[in-house]
Protein backbone atom coordinates (compact mmCIF):
# COMPACT_ATOMS: atom_id res chain seq x y z
CA UNK A 1 0.00 0.00 0.00
CA UNK A 2 3.28 2.38 0.34
CA UNK A 3 1.72 5.85 1.75
CA UNK A 4 -1.43 4.67 2.32
CA UNK A 5 -0.35 1.82 4.50
CA UNK A 6 1.54 4.39 6.72
CA UNK A 7 -1.13 6.58 6.82
CA UNK A 8 -3.50 3.93 7.92
CA UNK A 9 -1.23 2.49 10.92
CA UNK A 10 -0.42 6.39 12.22
CA UNK A 11 -3.92 6.63 12.78
CA UNK A 12 -6.07 3.56 13.29
CA UNK A 13 -5.18 3.56 17.13
CA UNK A 14 -7.31 6.82 17.05
CA UNK A 15 -9.87 5.22 14.93
CA UNK A 16 -10.44 1.76 16.05
CA UNK A 17 -13.41 1.54 17.98
CA UNK A 18 -15.23 3.97 15.50
CA UNK A 19 -14.20 1.54 12.84
CA UNK A 20 -15.31 -1.65 15.38
CA UNK A 21 -18.75 0.39 16.27
CA UNK A 22 -19.58 1.54 12.39
CA UNK A 23 -18.97 -2.21 11.24
CA UNK A 24 -19.14 -5.29 13.59
CA UNK A 25 -21.48 -5.99 16.35
CA UNK A 26 -19.54 -6.66 19.24
CA UNK A 27 -20.53 -5.68 22.39
CA UNK A 28 -16.88 -4.69 24.15
CA UNK A 29 -15.60 -3.94 27.58
CA UNK A 30 -12.01 -3.67 26.84
CA UNK A 31 -9.08 -3.64 24.89
CA UNK A 32 -5.96 -5.18 24.64
CA UNK A 33 -3.01 -4.47 22.30
CA UNK A 34 -0.94 -6.86 20.16
CA UNK A 35 2.29 -5.55 20.31
CA UNK A 36 3.96 -9.12 19.39
CA UNK A 37 4.87 -9.61 15.91
CA UNK A 38 4.16 -13.08 14.68
CA UNK A 39 6.59 -15.64 13.26
CA UNK A 40 5.76 -16.07 9.88
CA UNK A 41 7.22 -17.79 6.84
CA UNK A 42 5.72 -15.16 4.73
CA UNK A 43 6.98 -11.68 3.82
CA UNK A 44 3.74 -10.24 5.74
CA UNK A 45 2.77 -9.18 8.61
CA UNK A 46 -0.83 -7.53 9.45
CA UNK A 47 -1.69 -3.90 9.46
CA UNK A 48 -3.67 -3.81 12.90
CA UNK A 49 -3.94 -6.82 15.21
CA UNK A 50 -5.66 -6.61 18.50
CA UNK A 51 -7.24 -8.80 21.41
CA UNK A 52 -10.65 -7.40 22.57
CA UNK A 53 -12.79 -8.79 25.19
CA UNK A 54 -16.65 -8.50 25.68
CA UNK A 55 -18.79 -8.09 28.52
CA UNK A 56 -19.29 -11.82 28.84
CA UNK A 57 -15.59 -12.06 28.95
CA UNK A 58 -15.19 -13.70 25.78
CA UNK A 59 -11.53 -13.01 24.06
CA UNK A 60 -11.51 -12.62 20.45
CA UNK A 61 -8.41 -11.57 17.98
CA UNK A 62 -9.51 -9.02 15.17
CA UNK A 63 -7.11 -8.55 12.43
CA UNK A 64 -7.69 -5.28 9.95
CA UNK A 65 -6.38 -5.34 6.91
CA UNK A 66 -6.35 -2.23 4.09
CA UNK A 67 -6.43 -3.08 0.75
CA UNK A 68 -6.06 -0.27 -2.20
CA UNK A 69 -5.90 -2.90 -5.04
CA UNK A 70 -8.97 -5.27 -5.68
CA UNK A 71 -6.29 -8.46 -5.37
CA UNK A 72 -8.25 -11.89 -6.29
CA UNK A 73 -5.36 -13.64 -4.25
CA UNK A 74 -5.93 -11.42 -1.28
CA UNK A 75 -8.45 -14.67 0.04
CA UNK A 76 -4.76 -17.27 0.32
CA UNK A 77 -3.22 -14.39 2.03
CA UNK A 78 -5.97 -14.10 5.19
CA UNK A 79 -5.63 -17.50 5.09
CA UNK A 80 -2.06 -17.72 5.52
CA UNK A 81 -2.98 -15.08 7.85
CA UNK A 82 -5.44 -17.45 10.17
CA UNK A 83 -3.51 -19.70 10.62
CA UNK A 84 -0.20 -18.52 11.94
CA UNK A 85 -2.65 -16.29 14.41
CA UNK A 86 -4.71 -18.87 15.55
CA UNK A 87 -1.59 -21.48 16.09
CA UNK A 88 0.49 -18.52 17.96
CA UNK A 89 -3.11 -17.17 20.04
CA UNK A 90 -5.25 -20.21 20.60
CA UNK A 91 -8.34 -17.97 20.21
CA UNK A 92 -11.14 -17.31 17.92
CA UNK A 93 -10.08 -14.80 14.94
CA UNK A 94 -12.48 -12.38 12.98
CA UNK A 95 -10.41 -11.08 10.24
CA UNK A 96 -12.07 -7.76 8.39
CA UNK A 97 -10.48 -6.77 5.28
CA UNK A 98 -11.11 -2.61 4.59
CA UNK A 99 -11.77 -2.04 0.68
CA UNK A 100 -10.20 1.80 0.05
CA UNK A 101 -9.80 1.35 -3.87
CA UNK A 102 -11.81 3.29 -6.23
CA UNK A 103 -14.04 0.67 -8.31
CA UNK A 104 -16.22 -1.85 -6.33
CA UNK A 105 -14.06 -4.51 -5.10
CA UNK A 106 -15.10 -8.20 -7.01
CA UNK A 107 -12.34 -10.31 -5.21
CA UNK A 108 -13.67 -13.79 -3.32
CA UNK A 109 -13.67 -13.75 0.60
CA UNK A 110 -14.06 -17.27 0.82
CA UNK A 111 -12.57 -20.60 -0.36
CA UNK A 112 -14.02 -23.64 -1.37
CA UNK A 113 -14.82 -26.34 0.62
CA UNK A 114 -11.87 -28.38 -0.64
CA UNK A 115 -10.00 -25.37 0.30
CA UNK A 116 -11.11 -26.00 4.03
CA UNK A 117 -11.25 -22.62 5.26
CA UNK A 118 -13.64 -20.00 5.89
CA UNK A 119 -13.44 -16.40 4.79
CA UNK A 120 -12.68 -12.98 6.18
CA UNK A 121 -15.14 -9.78 6.46
CA UNK A 122 -15.13 -7.09 3.63
CA UNK A 123 -16.28 -3.72 3.83
CA UNK A 124 -16.14 -1.22 1.74
CA UNK A 125 -14.98 2.27 3.51
CA UNK A 126 -17.26 3.82 1.59
CA UNK A 127 -20.00 2.65 4.03
CA UNK A 128 -18.83 5.30 6.31
CA UNK A 129 -21.63 7.99 6.73
CA UNK A 130 -19.66 11.31 5.55
CA UNK A 131 -21.55 13.14 8.17
CA UNK A 132 -21.01 11.36 10.88
CA UNK A 133 -17.16 10.97 10.45
CA UNK A 134 -16.76 14.24 9.08
CA UNK A 135 -18.16 15.87 12.43
CA UNK A 136 -16.27 13.98 14.59
CA UNK A 137 -14.30 15.47 17.21
CA UNK A 138 -11.01 13.02 16.36
CA UNK A 139 -8.90 13.98 13.58
CA UNK A 140 -7.62 11.16 12.52
CA UNK A 141 -11.67 10.14 11.75
CA UNK A 142 -12.48 13.05 10.27
CA UNK A 143 -9.63 12.74 7.69
CA UNK A 144 -11.12 9.51 6.72
CA UNK A 145 -14.46 11.02 5.72
CA UNK A 146 -12.52 12.03 2.66
CA UNK A 147 -13.05 8.36 1.46
CA UNK A 148 -16.60 7.71 2.79
CA UNK A 149 -19.36 7.54 0.52
CA UNK A 150 -20.53 10.98 -0.54
CA UNK A 151 -21.69 12.08 -3.83
CA UNK A 152 -19.08 13.12 -6.64
CA UNK A 153 -21.20 16.47 -6.99
CA UNK A 154 -20.42 17.37 -3.01
CA UNK A 155 -16.68 16.38 -3.19
CA UNK A 156 -15.51 20.51 -3.33
CA UNK A 157 -18.33 20.36 0.00
CA UNK A 158 -16.74 18.12 2.02
CA UNK A 159 -13.15 18.71 1.50
CA UNK A 160 -13.67 22.45 2.85
CA UNK A 161 -15.46 20.58 5.92
CA UNK A 162 -12.58 18.33 6.50
CA UNK A 163 -10.23 21.48 6.55
CA UNK A 164 -12.22 23.45 8.57
CA UNK A 165 -12.76 20.50 11.03
CA UNK A 166 -9.22 19.64 11.37
CA UNK A 167 -8.17 23.51 11.76
CA UNK A 168 -11.35 23.09 14.96
CA UNK A 169 -9.75 19.64 16.75
CA UNK A 170 -6.05 19.34 15.90
CA UNK A 171 -3.54 20.86 18.80
CA UNK A 172 -0.95 22.40 16.77
CA UNK A 173 -0.10 23.85 13.46
CA UNK A 174 2.60 21.04 13.33
CA UNK A 175 -0.40 18.31 13.56
CA UNK A 176 -2.54 20.15 11.23
CA UNK A 177 -0.23 20.56 8.47
CA UNK A 178 0.66 16.69 9.28
CA UNK A 179 -3.17 15.63 9.01
CA UNK A 180 -3.05 17.90 5.77
CA UNK A 181 -0.20 16.19 4.10
CA UNK A 182 -2.21 12.81 4.80
CA UNK A 183 -5.64 13.89 3.81
CA UNK A 184 -3.94 15.19 0.26
CA UNK A 185 -2.18 11.58 0.31
CA UNK A 186 -5.62 9.92 0.95
CA UNK A 187 -7.32 11.83 -1.45
CA UNK A 188 -5.50 10.53 -4.58
CA UNK A 189 -7.39 7.19 -3.67
CA UNK A 190 -10.79 8.97 -4.75
CA UNK A 191 -8.96 11.39 -7.44
CA UNK A 192 -9.50 14.04 -5.37
CA UNK A 193 -5.51 15.63 -5.13
CA UNK A 194 -6.09 18.53 -7.31
CA UNK A 195 -9.34 19.46 -5.31
CA UNK A 196 -7.86 19.09 -2.06
CA UNK A 197 -4.76 20.44 -2.34
CA UNK A 198 -6.61 23.64 -4.13
CA UNK A 199 -8.61 23.87 -1.07
CA UNK A 200 -5.83 23.79 1.13
CA UNK A 201 -4.39 27.19 -0.49
CA UNK A 202 -7.61 28.84 -0.37
CA UNK A 203 -7.49 28.28 3.54
CA UNK A 204 -4.11 29.15 4.33
CA UNK A 205 -2.51 27.85 7.05
CA UNK A 206 0.22 29.65 8.80
CA UNK A 207 2.91 27.50 10.16
CA UNK A 208 4.47 28.94 13.46
CA UNK A 209 8.06 28.14 12.92
CA UNK A 210 8.39 28.90 16.95
CA UNK A 211 6.07 25.95 18.00
CA UNK A 212 8.43 23.32 15.73
CA UNK A 213 10.31 20.84 17.45
CA UNK A 214 13.20 20.78 15.39
CA UNK A 215 13.04 24.83 15.50
CA UNK A 216 13.19 24.54 19.52
CA UNK A 217 15.94 22.55 19.42
CA UNK A 218 17.80 24.02 17.29
CA UNK A 219 17.19 27.41 18.88
CA UNK A 220 18.24 26.15 22.30
CA UNK A 221 21.82 25.00 21.13
CA UNK A 222 21.87 28.17 19.07
CA UNK A 223 21.41 30.58 22.32
CA UNK A 224 23.63 28.67 24.51
CA UNK A 225 26.39 29.10 21.65
CA UNK A 226 25.55 32.38 21.11
CA UNK A 227 26.04 33.26 24.60
CA UNK A 228 29.06 31.88 25.19
CA UNK A 229 30.35 33.73 22.61
CA UNK A 230 29.08 37.09 23.75
CA UNK A 231 30.55 36.36 27.04
CA UNK A 232 34.17 35.49 25.85
CA UNK A 233 34.17 38.28 23.88
CA UNK A 234 33.43 40.71 26.90
CA UNK A 235 32.40 43.89 24.89
CA UNK A 236 29.43 45.34 22.83
CA UNK A 237 30.78 44.28 19.64
CA UNK A 238 31.52 40.39 20.87
CA UNK A 239 27.57 40.13 22.43
CA UNK A 240 26.48 41.37 19.22
CA UNK A 241 28.43 39.01 17.20
CA UNK A 242 27.59 36.34 19.25
CA UNK A 243 23.80 36.76 19.20
CA UNK A 244 24.19 36.63 15.51
CA UNK A 245 26.32 33.70 15.21
CA UNK A 246 23.77 31.82 17.58
CA UNK A 247 20.94 32.77 15.54
CA UNK A 248 22.71 31.25 12.40
CA UNK A 249 23.07 27.88 14.44
CA UNK A 250 19.60 28.17 15.30
CA UNK A 251 19.07 27.91 11.84
CA UNK A 252 21.87 25.65 10.56
CA UNK A 253 20.69 23.00 13.41
CA UNK A 254 17.17 23.33 12.82
CA UNK A 255 17.90 22.54 8.86
CA UNK A 256 20.63 19.74 9.92
CA UNK A 257 18.01 18.22 12.25
CA UNK A 258 15.27 18.51 9.49
CA UNK A 259 17.42 16.94 7.16
CA UNK A 260 19.00 13.62 8.80
CA UNK A 261 15.39 12.76 10.45
CA UNK A 262 14.27 13.02 6.95
CA UNK A 263 10.53 14.09 7.20
CA UNK A 264 10.57 17.23 5.32
CA UNK A 265 11.72 17.93 1.47
CA UNK A 266 14.36 20.34 1.41
CA UNK A 267 11.71 23.40 -0.41
CA UNK A 268 9.87 23.04 3.15
CA UNK A 269 12.50 23.03 5.47
CA UNK A 270 13.61 26.30 3.28
CA UNK A 271 10.13 27.98 3.67
CA UNK A 272 10.36 27.20 7.34
CA UNK A 273 13.43 28.67 8.02
CA UNK A 274 12.97 31.72 5.62
CA UNK A 275 16.44 30.69 3.70
CA UNK A 276 17.22 29.59 0.36
CA UNK A 277 16.28 26.27 -1.16
CA UNK A 278 20.19 26.53 -2.41
CA UNK A 279 21.34 27.61 1.21
CA UNK A 280 19.63 24.14 2.94
CA UNK A 281 21.22 22.10 -0.31
CA UNK A 282 24.34 23.46 0.60
CA UNK A 283 24.20 22.53 4.18
CA UNK A 284 22.53 19.17 3.10
CA UNK A 285 25.69 18.47 1.37
CA UNK A 286 28.22 19.27 3.94
CA UNK A 287 26.70 16.85 6.31
CA UNK A 288 27.34 13.98 3.45
CA UNK A 289 30.40 15.00 3.28
CA UNK A 290 30.76 15.28 7.00
CA UNK A 291 30.11 11.41 6.72
CA UNK A 292 32.14 10.14 4.02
Amino acid sequence: MGDYDKIIKENIQAIFMRLLDKFIDLDIARTEEIKDKIQRTFEREPDFLVKVIDTAGKEVIIQMEFQTSDDLRMVYRMAEYKAVIQAKYELPLMQILFYLGNDQPKMRTQLTKEEQITGFELRDIRELNTAEVINSDIPEEIMLSILSGFPDDESEKVIATIIENLKTHTKSTSELNRHLQQLTTLSRLRKLETETKNKIKDMPITYDITTDGLYLEGKEEGRLEGKEEGRLEGKEEGRLEGKEEGREEVTIQMISNALVKGKLTVEEIAEMAEVTVDYVIDIQKHLQDAKQ
